[in-house]
């Protein structure tokens, strides 16, 4: 994560706004596929891909979805956006426990594959979505 926090900000500045945004989804996809590889391919080098995307990607994306919601949402409610980023965040141990179930029933195997399909739904979502489609950041509302 923080070798791709070092290189956000040239990257932001390099890439249209919307691309940016849906950099942290596709890598997540692409971490995700690579390390449903290793099932098949037990390689190290494969799983160092598959952490390194899953560490550069989403770092990126949380940079410019913070910065997204910062600028997009009024000042009053800043407070209350927040809140509810943080309230996602706590989803994170549901999905563990989801996680942990299908693991000890179908096996590790089959967690790689569904976090895969999860993070397809994911990308998927971004890349239909306008966002994807900004030039710019745009600017800070009242």
């Amino acid at each position: 994560m923080v070798a791709g926090a070092l290189p956000a900000p040239p990257i932001i500045r390099a890439l249209p706004f919307g691309v940016v945004v849906a950099l942290g989804p596709v890598a997540g996809l692409a971490a995700a596929v690579v390390l449903v590889l290793t099932i098949w391919v037990p390689a190290g080098v494969l799983a160092g891909v598959s952490f390194f995307l899953i560490g550069v990607g989403p770092i990126v994306w949380v940079i410019s979805t913070a910065t997204l919601r910062q600028t997009v949402t009024p000042r009053d409610l800043l407070g209350r956006a927040s809140a509810i980023s943080m309230t996602a965040t706590g989803a994170r141990p549901i999905g563990a426990a989801l996680g942990a179930l299908v693991g000890a029933l179908y096996g590790a195997e089959m967690c790689l594959v569904v976090a895969a399909l999860g993070f397809l739904v994911q990308a998927l979502m971004i890349l239909a979505s306008p966002v994807r489609r900004l030039e710019r950041q745009p600017e800070m509302v009242g």
